[in-house]
């Protein structure tokens, strides 16, 4: 029987998702190519799921997520821990770049360079997503805190 290897045709073009799944494509490959099926039979998971992850059309779900899919593809129940902890800091890396939480976002977004040389002072630009997410945090906690104040100096309070 032909090995089959991962289908290809969703996988991203560069980024740490791809090299996530060139890597599990790798492990996949030296273990005897097995099926989707059988991998979500070792993961007690759908084969649906599987076939997500493996064609990029999904990132696993958390670092046990990673670590147990390496772990299917060996055949073995446990993968090398150097592959292991490779798998999962490329899914982290992927997940941060999919939700555009990583050091790198705002200088691609904007085309300015994300370092200053230097002696140069930063550029300044529009507010980044922390940022954003920080200042409705404390407005969300001002009003909070008066709603709280006027209810306590009402009276009514529901005791």
């Amino acid at each position: 029987m032909p090995l089959r290897r991962f289908d290809r045709t969703s996988w991203p073009e560069h980024g740490p998702h791809r090299d996530l799944l060139d890597l599990l494509d790798d492990v996949h490959v030296h273990h005897g190519c097995p099926s989707e099926r059988v991998l979500a039979r070792r993961l007690r998971t759908s084969t649906a799921r599987v076939r997500d992850v493996v064609r990029g059309r999904a990132l696993p779900g958390d670092a046990v997520g990673i670590r147990d899919l390496v772990a299917a593809l060996t055949a073995q129940g446990r993968a090398d821990p150097a592959t292991a902890d490779r798998a999962e800091a490329l899914t982290v890396a992927a997940r941060r770049e999919r939700d555009g939480a990583g050091p790198w976002p705002a200088g691609r977004r904007t085309g300015r360079p994300l370092w200053s040389p230097p002696g140069v002072a930063p550029a300044t630009g529009p507010a980044t997503t922390g940022t954003r997410r920080t200042a409705v945090a404390a407005l969300l906690l001002v009003l909070t805190a008066a709603v709280a104040t006027a209810v306590v100096l009402s009276g009514h309070l529901p005791f």
